[in-house]
């Protein structure tokens, strides 16, 4: 299939440049792509599809209480993930409870160390935060739609299984080179090593989690596609938004099945269109902001605090 032109951006894209953006620079990419015929079908429906529009106002909605925020506020930056995890201890404090007040401790916690870190470049001058988290929304719904295949936790949890074998493997071989003593055999010994602990750095990211593979299947039950495009799309709006947005990964998982990328299910004519509810039922409560690193780092700089403490104390006496 030739390569058309850059299809005439609908007027309800007139004032949204950053998708316009990359919706061209994505285009200009589409020889590269395994399927450019495939790639430039799904790649049209996001720029042309009505329901994008949707989308796109959900994403740049004003908060109503401060028109210069949006309500659905980018989190790429060091300062607004601070800022996520800040709203998210207030909301756990005001539901009360042990367990809430102590997660609200930590997340205030990590708040204060992302607050301290150094800002990257991933948000380049030309565009704002928001725009940049929009972009990236749009990248990585087109690359879900062309490349999301179902996985299942079984065939995860057996693939992980082979590579720490296989490591296990290495490692026993580096020994028995390493008992030969002589060069180049120990170097080779060394080698071998390194290949394990990499192999093992790879397990721990591939190793079955619903809190950073939510879109692995654990039974296989309805339309997995489907399924698996809605729990990555919602990954990426937690990723980039800090909050799963129901309303807007329906309409892009519309979209993406009026190109007929998923297909029926069953074979009983076409599936139904979703809707948010349905993608609360797939993504359940995985995606959420949590404590991570403070349960661990917030114990130990508090008891280094008291050692301090101490130490300040006896000096002053």
């Amino acid at each position: 299939m030739k390569r058309s032109s850059l299809p005439t951006f609908p007027d309800w894209l007139r004032n949204r440049n950053a998708v316009r953006l990359e919706a061209s620079e994505l285009w200009k990419k589409l020889p590269t792509e395994k399927d450019p015929a495939k790639a430039q079908q799904v790649l049209e429906q996001l720029i042309l599809n009505p329901l994008m529009k949707r989308v796109w106002d959900e994403l740049y909605r004003g908060n109503r209480d401060n028109q210069r925020e949006f309500f659905n506020p980018a989190c790429l930056t060091n300062a607004s993930k601070a800022a996520a995890l800040r709203e998210k201890a207030q909301e756990l404090r005001k539901k009360g409870g042990d367990k809430n007040t102590e997660d609200a401790r930590y997340l205030d916690f990590e708040a204060r160390v992302f607050q301290i870190l150094p800002e990257d470049d991933s948000v380049p001058p030309k565009f704002s935060e928001q725009d940049c988290a929009v972009q990236l929304f749009l990248a990585r719904a087109y690359r879900i739609a062309l490349d999301s295949e179902p996985v299942m936790v079984s065939d995860a949890q057996a693939k992980v299984k082979k590579l720490r074998y296989i490591a296990a493997r290495l490692r026993r071989l580096a020994s028995d080179l390493k008992s030969m003593d002589k060069y180049p055999f120990p170097y080779y010994a060394e080698k071998l090593k390194d290949v394990a602990a990499d192999i093992d750095d790879d397990v721990k990211v591939m190793h079955p989690n619903p809190a950073n593979a939510p879109w692995l299947r654990h039974r296989k039950r309805g339309d997995l596609r489907k399924q698996t495009i809605v729990a990555q799309l919602a990954y990426a709006t937690h990723n980039l938004f800090s909050k799963i947005l129901p309303s807007t990964i329906a309409n892009v998982t519309n979209v993406i099945l009026d190109c007929g990328e998923a297909g029926s299910e069953g074979g009983r004519g076409p599936a139904p269109q979703m809707t948010r509810d349905m993608v609360r039922e797939i993504v359940g409560t995985a995606l959420t902001i949590q404590p991570s690193f403070g349960p661990l780092i917030y114990p130990m700089v508090e008891a280094r605090k008291k050692v301090l403490e101490v130490e300040l104390n006896k000096h002053e006496a």
